[in-house]
């Protein structure tokens, strides 16, 4: 029994794989980067929109604030300036 056990073992392994040329690799490489450089893109577009929507609006207030708070030529003359002191 035992050495028919031996001998079932003996014939079941499967043969190791054949080592994968330069030409393979590289072509596994390219397609693995491929993919990664695509998913980084459509990460990237999906992260600028969500910022855009944010960090526009944030700016586009501060621009108007900034507008609204300006001296207007007309109003600077009218503001006395303060005496020097010697």
């Amino acid at each position: 029994m035992l050495i028919s056990v031996l001998g079932f073992a003996a014939c079941s392994k499967t043969p190791e794989p054949k080592p994968l040329t330069k030409e393979q690799i590289k072509k596994a490489i390219d397609s693995i980067t491929q993919v990664r450089i695509q998913e980084a893109s459509a990460m990237a577009a999906r992260d600028l929109d969500y910022r855009m929507r944010i960090e526009v609006k944030v700016k586009a207030d501060s621009i108007l604030n900034a507008r609204s708070k300006q001296v207007h030529p007309d109003t600077a003359a009218k503001i006395k300036t303060l005496p020097q002191q010697p």
